[in-house]
């Protein structure tokens, strides 16, 4: 981590140590918070959050880092007063000294700190920063103050991110199984409790209620053959035996589990990985590095995509705890054959709809409207759990094929995915329409 932070902070410093901002040094000023923030996927993955609680850890770590930026007096707008209840973000102080990279660096990595467990991770991250800047030129009374309006900042951030609600569920009642035909129960090998049953109240970023994209309802229970219920069950059955290996690599890379349950005999251990918000944290950097982004558009554009997938699972959530729709790995081996497993291990919560499929269009949507419809690029965030890059046409191409794989992996319905895919763009959409985050109409491109 030290070496590759060796290389690119002294082009972090030039900005605030010089007046000339040679275009060389802003792209490695992109490439800088990219890796802080690839450094932060790692201590998400390590303390294991599952990915609503991730999204949240992503969305107040970015805005804390956009509120510095958009201080800086450039293109960008503050949110204060636009978001639900954040009315103070405090102004940089009159003739101080503020590396305003620097400044938005320290303030992500201290929301990040403050929201994960392993401290000596992120304080390493944070001890990294600080040090370098001292060993490339930033001079004490800048390196002070810099820090001290990121952290200024960051408590900001804090103070509303426990207004919304998740303190709250942590002590909320456990969900109560319902073992009524067609409804979701806990799915082996694990048989783990559902996870954040009560996420769907904690305060969206920017819809206005959970509930404001619900898509139509799934189709009616039934386990008659020939009914639309055992067809689309039966859909997912034989894409699971007839699966190529195109299918197989597509729902492996898209996997994303952050936490499985392997078994060996009789023996059960865990694996880790990143979330799916991870994931798209991670296509994020690479399509600001793609595009040379400068840093406060590649700030900007971690803050949307953030936010488009934290108010994702939010809306998703509602969905699968309003209609707590049977897994097809439950349907099958009820209705189908007993002996059926999925390709991919079913995570812990409801069917309808796929968070998958909604984060993930919700994304696209969000980097297409940035960058453009036709934004290629080669997918590389996979390769610490073995599995070898993928290449896109478009960022819409790689939502609707990580959507997919929910359905070749045999963990969703095609209707979850494809109404999953719907609601992540009415979100994706909402979010330009609902804050004004630039002075300027035209995207960066």
């Amino acid at each position: 981590m030290q070496k590759f932070f060796l290389i690119l902070f002294s082009a972090v410093l030039v900005i605030g140590c010089n007046t000339k901002k040679d275009y060389d040094s802003v792209l490695r000023q992109s490439a800088l918070y990219s890796k802080v923030v690839n450094e932060l996927t790692e201590v998400i993955t390590y303390d294991i959050f599952n990915p609503p609680v991730a999204s949240r850890i992503y969305s107040y770590s970015h805005l804390a880092a956009y509120e510095v930026m958009a201080h800086e007096g450039n293109s960008y707008i503050s949110l204060r007063g636009q978001l639900k209840g954040l009315d103070s973000i405090p102004n940089p102080e009159a003739g101080k000294k503020i590396n305003f990279p620097f400044a938005a660096m320290t303030a992500f990595m201290e929301v990040g700190r403050t929201l994960t467990f392993s401290k000596d991770k992120t304080d390493a991250i944070l001890d990294t920063l600080n040090l370098l800047a001292k060993e490339h030129g930033m001079q004490d009374d800048m390196l002070e103050q810099s820090a001290d309006y990121g952290v200024k900042v960051a408590k900001a951030i804090l103070a509303w991110s426990k207004k919304d609600n998740y303190a709250e569920t942590r002590s909320a009642a456990k969900y109560t199984v319902n073992n009524d035909e067609g409804k979701w129960i806990p799915t082996p090998p694990a048989y783990f409790s559902a996870v954040e049953p009560k996420w769907m109240t904690i305060r969206s970023i920017v819809l206005d209620s959970s509930n404001m994209f619900l898509p139509a309802a799934p189709f009616k229970f039934s386990k008659e053959k020939g009914s639309e219920f055992y067809n689309m069950a039966n859909e997912v059955y034989e894409i699971g035996k007839a699966a190529d290996t195109k299918e197989v690599a597509i729902a492996d890379f898209w996997d994303c589990n952050g936490f499985k349950m392997n078994v060996v005999g009789h023996a059960m251990y865990a694996t880790k990985a990143m979330t799916p918000g991870g994931h798209w944290m991670g296509i994020t950097g690479i399509i600001c590095q793609d595009r040379k982004a400068d840093f406060a558009t590649t700030v900007y554009t971690y803050t949307c995509v953030a936010f488009g997938v934290m108010d994702g699972f939010i809306a998703c959530w509602d969905a699968k705890y309003h209609w707590s729709l049977i897994r097809p790995e439950t349907y099958i081996n009820l209705y189908i054959d007993n002996a059926w497993k999925p390709r991919l291990q079913t995570p812990p919560f409801p069917e309808y709809t796929s968070g998958h499929s909604v984060i993930s269009s919700a994304s696209a949507t969000i980097l297409s409207k940035i960058f453009g419809d036709n934004t290629s690029f080669r997918d590389s965030t996979e390769r610490p759990w073995g599995w070898p890059d993928r290449t896109y046409k478009s960022v819409k191409e790689a939502a609707d094929e990580a959507s997919a794989s929910r359905l070749y992996g045999g963990i969703h319905f095609r209707i979850a995915i494809n109404e999953g895919i719907k609601q992540g763009e009415h979100i994706g959409n909402y979010l330009f329409t609902k804050l004004n985050m630039k002075r300027s109409t035209t995207a960066s491109r």
